[in-house]
C-alpha cells in the first residue's frame, strides 16, 4: 500500500522544508520514499507543490489525480488549486488559514476568497477538511508564522493522518535543523491542538 501526501502553499511557507522532514521520518520508519518538489517559484511568490509517496513498492514519485491521501495545505487558496489530486473518497485536507494573496490580485485589487467560499470549493473533493490556525498561533506563541508548517505537521500527526511515529518526525527535525527547539516547540504544540 502506498500513503500519498500533496504539500501545497506559497513560495517561503516552508513547503519543501516539511517534505524534506516528511521524507527523512519515513525513510528512518524503513518505508520507500519517492516525492518530487518544484522549486523555482519559491522566488516569486508562486505556488509551491511537493509530491510524497510512502510505502512499499513506490515507483513513480508523483502522485495519480485523485489518489492523494493527505492534502496538507500551508495556504487555503492553494488547497482549492490543487483539488484535482483529491478525491471525495479517500482525500483528508489539512489547510493552514493564514492567506498569502496571491500577487496580481493584489495588483488589481481582487478581495481574497471567505473561507466559506474556499470550503465550497474543497468540498466536492474531500473525504474531510480540517482548516487550523497554525501560523497565526506560532505568531502569537512562538513570536514567528513560519513555524506554522511544524504545527501543522504535529497537527496531522496526532490526528493519524501520516502513517509515521512521532520519534521519527522528532529525530529528522533534528537531523535537519542546526537550532530545532522553536520547531519541536511547534510540533509538540500541534500534537496538543484539538481540532
Amino acid at each position: 500500500m502506498v500513503y500519498n501526501i500533496l504539500l501545497t502553499g506559497v513560495g517561503g511557507e516552508g513547503i519543501l522544508f516539511t517534505s524534506v522532514i516528511v521524507a527523512r521520518a519515513a525513510t528512518i520508519e524503513g518505508y520507500e520514499v519517492r516525492g518530487t518538489q518544484l522549486h523555482g517559484l519559491a522566488q516569486r511568490g508562486g505556488a509551491i507543490p511537493a509530491h510524497i509517496r510512502i510505502g512499499k513498492d513506490v515507483y513513480s514519485p508523483l502522485i495519480p489525480r485523485g489518489q492523494t491521501d493527505l492534502l496538507f495545505a500551508l495556504e487555503p487558496l492553494e488547497a482549492a488549486r490543487f483539488c484535482y489530486f483529491a478525491s471525495k473518497e479517500r482525500t483528508t485536507f489539512l489547510v493552514d488559514t493564514y492567506p498569502v494573496k496571491p500577487v496580481y490580485a493584489t495588483l488589481l485589487d481582487q478581495p481574497y476568497p471567505s473561507y466559506e467560499k474556499l470550503r465550497q470549493m474543497i468540498e466536492p473533493f474531500a473525504k474531510k477538511i480540517y482548516f487550523v490556525d497554525a501560523s497565526n498561533i506560532c505568531e502569537e506563541k512562538l513570536g514567528d508564522p513560519v513555524y506554522g508548517n511544524v504545527f501543522l505537521l504535529g497537527v496531522a500527526f496526532a490526528n493519524n493522518l501520516l502513517p509515521l511515529k512521532r520519534s521519527s518526525i522528532e529525530q529528522a527535525l533534528k537531523m535537519s535543523l542546526k537550532d530545532p527547539e522553536k520547531d519541536l516547540m511547534a510540533f509538540k504544540m500541534g500534537i496538543e491542538h484539538k481540532l
